[in-house]
């Protein structure tokens, strides 16, 4: 009887299981049925659970097949490379606005928040001028049927706060925002942010080390 019972459980359970697989919905065809065949997923890499959670920040370009694999290797890094910066200008901005909202009590009055902007602006030119020289931790793939050589760069997301915040503790800077009096308060706040940034991102670059090593 209980044997009965439990292949009748069993085959309910079943019948569930591929009515919901069925009636589920169906992911959308994004390259036309034709054509389907000449084409293949475009990137290679998984996104990171650390990407998601904010820790890394990454660029990933790729080079089509050349005859020598030194350049091919350029041309990928360098792909790679201008999409960081733009990622990187997005934390840049970030950053900034969250550090002068954390300032908001220090403020002077009549702050002009168009100049806010453009020194933000400034700033993130500078970062990507002067930062993005490498060396870098990557992963590094070469597509067998096509031979496309594909970089992923992989950057603590501390590292770039870590340049923010050490531009922003420019008193000549700091007084263009900041009461004159608190003016020396905020930089002691600001050095304390950056003691803490230095350990995440030290902790950030060990994990990234036991990402990209072979």
């Amino acid at each position: 009887m209980n044997i009965i019972k439990n292949l009748t459980i069993l085959l309910i359970v079943t019948i569930l299981v591929f009515v919901n697989t069925a009636c589920a919905p169906k992911k959308p065809k994004d390259v036309r049925k034709e054509v389907a065949a000449d084409y293949e997923e475009a990137i290679p890499f998984v996104t990171l659970p650390e990407e998601i959670e904010g820790k890394i920040i990454t660029g990933i370009g790729f080079s089509e097949k050349r005859a020598n694999l030194a350049l091919a290797r350029d041309a990928a890094l360098t792909s790679a490379l201008a999409d960081l910066a733009r990622k990187i200008e997005t934390k840049v901005e970030s950053v900034w606005k969250r550090t002068m909202a954390d300032w908001s009590e220090y403020k002077q009055q009549g702050v002009n928040e168009a100049m806010s902007v453009e020194e933000m602006k400034v700033m993130s030119k500078n970062i990507v001028d002067t930062e993005l020289r490498g060396p870098w931790y990557t992963q590094e793939k070469i597509q067998k049927s096509t031979g496309r050589y594909w970089v992923r760069i992989l950057l603590s997301s501390a590292t770039v706060e870590k340049w923010v915040k050490q531009r922003m503790n420019d008193e000549n800077l700091l007084k263009k925002y900041i009461i004159e009096s608190q003016v020396k308060k905020v930089q002691e706040d600001l050095q304390k942010d950056l003691d803490a940034v230095r350990e995440k991102e030290r902790q950030d670059i060990e994990k990234i080390k036991s990402l990209t090593t072979k």
